[in-house]
């Protein structure tokens, strides 16, 4: 089993706090990601539901609708470019956010500045971001990609670490989950796999609470859950095809 440095610095990422760096809270909804005190950093006119964006978006749906294209329009992009032998760098993935959400914020590709939580689950305080994303380019990303793994079972292991170490860190405002399944499914596509289908993965429910679970098991170096949910994935993008 893949085993890094990355849980030993974990106290590290949420053991200290900075004085000038706000908590936020980001709720399970999709729609509803951004829950803020910080009435400076929503959209004029969203009831302060959405963060300020681009395109001036005020309204949940609508912005669910710009966030769901761009996703679409970047995989679309990424699989076309990405190569089969390409090692995955912190470079890559600031491109892929970018890519997904650069039409729609300012900040896409660049990393937070306020911590976030979700469901009352820290991600690493955001000053401990810079060096934990160095960490994950050392540690992980140059360990486990290019994806070149046939077999299902190794490469379902191959990439839940990768998926998982990221989620813990959440290093950029917004989009972080779906930056997280674009980075898995081009992983995929390295292998020769028709992608991962996460579709059975809701907002809420069993699914959900099973993927929460399996970014906390993370925590202690376990990616067997995640590791499973991944196989599940790639077995349901087979399918598909």
């Amino acid at each position: 089993m893949f085993s890094c440095g990355l849980p030993n610095r974990k106290m590290v990422w949420w053991g200290h706090t900075h004085p000038h760096i706000r908590s936020t809270e980001n709720d399970l909804k999709p729609s509803m990601k951004y829950h803020t005190d910080a009435r400076s950093e929503c959209e004029p006119g969203s009831r302060g539901r959405i963060l300020i964006n681009l395109k001036h978006i005020t309204k949940v749906r609508e912005l669910e609708e710009a966030e769901l294209a761009a996703y679409m329009n970047a995989e679309g992009t990424l699989v076309k470019t990405v190569s089969a032998d390409q090692r995955f760098s912190l470079s890559d993935v600031d491109e892929i956010h970018r890519l997904f959400l650069g039409g729609i914020y300012a900040w896409a590709g660049s990393y937070r500045t306020v911590n976030i939580s979700k469901g009352g689950f820290p991600f690493a305080s955001a000053f401990a971001i810079p060096q934990a994303m160095k960490d994950f380019e050392r540690e992980v990303l140059r360990v486990l990609t290019p994806c070149n793994r046939v077999d299902e079972d190794a490469l379902a292991a191959q990439i839940a670490p990768v998926h998982a170490e990221f989620l813990l860190i959440h290093p950029y405002r917004g989009g972080n989950g779906r930056t997280a399944r674009l980075l898995a499914t081009l992983s995929a596509y390295q292998a020769g796999m028709p992608g991962i289908d996460f579709s059975f993965i809701k907002s809420r429910g069993k699914e959900f609470d099973g993927y929460a679970h399996a970014i906390h098991a993370a925590l202690d170096a376990d990616y067997r859950p995640m590791q499973a949910i991944i196989k599940r994935g790639l077995r349901l993008a087979q399918r598909l095809t």
